[in-house]
């Protein structure tokens, strides 16, 4: 196992392209490869300090994956990474389409509970919500590549509105249909 280091870059440590494109399968089975060798239970005979060490390594293992599996956080820390702060706590949309659309998404999820089918209203709004994400997701992409962190800023902030949007639809979700 290597030494421990927890300012190590994320994408260095899985081995992926520092990108916002991530080939998940690569990133997957490198996360499965390395928690294979670093697993605390592979040191539970070895010295505290060794055991200590396998510990800090898989926990930085697991956040390093969470990070980049999940599209969101893999932007602000590709934001991070540019020296960019991503805190969004005070941030105001200017964007008149994706205020639009964000009115018309939330008018969307309020209409759930009448529908006479909540199951195809519900797909059909995460059809509508997955297409708006993608959208973002691929503009935060370009703007990242080509270095215009301002835009790209903006496009993560409107990601981090549509995840919150998606959680407030599975509560939803579970209300409409019993789970």
């Amino acid at each position: 196992m290597s030494e421990f280091n927890p300012r190590e870059n994320y994408f260095a440590l899985l081995a992926v392209p520092q990108s916002y494109e991530v080939n998940q399968t690569d990133l997957t089975r490198r996360y499965r490869e390395l928690q294979r060798e670093a697993h605390p239970d592979r040191f539970a005979g070895a010295s505290e300090r060794e055991h200590l060490r396998a510990v800090q390594s898989s926990s930085q293992i697991n956040e390093a994956y969470e990070t980049l599996v999940s599209p969101t956080r893999r932007a602000a820390y590709l934001l991070k990474l540019a020296g960019v702060d991503s805190d969004m706590s005070s941030t105001t949309f200017q964007d008149p389409e994706f205020l639009m659309q964000q009115m018309q998404l939330r008018e969307e999820l309020s209409e759930l509970q009448d529908a006479k089918d909540p199951e195809s209203a519900l797909d059909k709004f995460y059809s509508d919500l997955e297409a708006a994400a993608n959208q973002q997701k691929s503009i935060f992409s370009t703007n990242y590549t080509q270095q215009q962190f301002d835009l790209a800023l903006a496009s993560y902030a409107k990601l981090q509105f549509l995840e919150k949007l998606r959680s407030e639809a599975e509560l939803k979700e579970s209300e409409l249909l019993d789970y």
